[in-house]
């Protein structure tokens, strides 16, 4: 098997040009329903779906029956995945069953995830129980998830989550740095970072850790509402992120995570047919193709 270096990749990204490709997260879509979620985005010329949430449960933690229908509705429907999301280590570090969870669920994942076609597996930081910095048992349970995935033929993005230990990029860039940096990608989530208080997710943020970004989720948060937002209204300037994003030669996917199902007033025109969160995934979608 080949090795796999996040450093090299990320930073030879400035060597070439931007090549972004657009995903949608199936269950930003629809939550219920992954048939109705692909069968929206092949009517909206999606070429690449991120799986998450499935109709009993988080990938992969459902029946195989129920996994091997998502491989089948994915692959009748033409479309690739980007990455899946299993939300691995969400709970506290010292959790009895983080181990099991490591250890059975990561060589799962892996196997499903190449199953759907794709190598890339996102991961969390555990929850926070302090403002202080992240204990030395989560730099150790990211790395062990780092080598399990690699042994499996995949790769790791660590994601910044407002609630845990890499609440922002920067803490999320911490923990990779201490892992190894070469092992684990940094999943950028702006938004995530927004709701942490991130003041400036971007540009300032960014600018601290744009050349180990791997992977981005695109979604908008409010901090004067305190609420999710479609991703044009917010604290995010996504129409400079995704600038930068080009200028710096970024070459991976931006994946639409709309997060909200609030229909505000203002769109000019009502979409027929189509739930509160779907309208919301189309108007964030058309928003991203504009910037991309």
């Amino acid at each position: 098997m080949q090795e796999f270096h996040f450093t090299t990749w990320c930073l030879s990204r400035s060597n070439r040009s931007s090549d972004i490709t657009i995903s949608v997260f199936t269950d930003e879509i629809n939550r219920q329903s992954p048939a109705r979620a692909l069968e929206l985005a092949r009517e909206w010329q999606v070429d690449y779906v991120e799986v998450r949430s499935l109709v009993s449960g988080r990938f992969p933690n459902v029946d195989d029956h129920e996994l091997e229908d998502i491989v089948r509705l994915i692959t009748d429907s033409g479309v690739a995945v980007s990455a899946v999301s299993p939300g691995f280590c969400k709970g506290p570090v010292d959790d009895p069953g983080v181990a099991t969870s490591i250890s059975e669920g990561l060589p799962k994942a892996c196997k499903w995830a190449r199953r759907l076609g794709t190598e890339l597996i996102s991961c969390f930081a555990f929850s926070r129980t302090d403002d202080g910095l992240a204990p030395a048992a989560v730099t150790s349970r990211v790395r062990e998830m780092a080598a399990i995935v690699e042994d499996h033929g995949c790769r790791l993005v660590l994601e910044n989550e407002a609630t845990s230990w890499a609440a922002t990029g920067i803490e999320a860039l911490a923990i990779i740095n201490e892992t190894g940096a070469d092992k684990v990608g940094l999943c950028w989530d702006p938004g995530n970072a927004a709701r942490a208080g991130s003041a400036a997710p971007f540009p300032d943020e960014y600018e601290l850790i744009k050349s180990h970004v791997a992977h981005v989720h695109v979604k908008n948060y409010n901090q004067d509402t305190g609420n999710w937002s479609l991703a044009d209204v917010g604290t995010v300037d996504w129409k400079g992120q995704m600038a930068a994003l080009k200028r710096d030669g970024y070459a991976g996917h931006v994946v639409v995570e709309t997060h909200t199902d609030i229909s505000p007033d203002t769109f000019a025109v009502v979409e027929q047919g189509l739930s509160s969160l779907e309208r919301n995934t189309l108007h964030n979608l058309k928003f991203v193709r504009q910037l991309v």
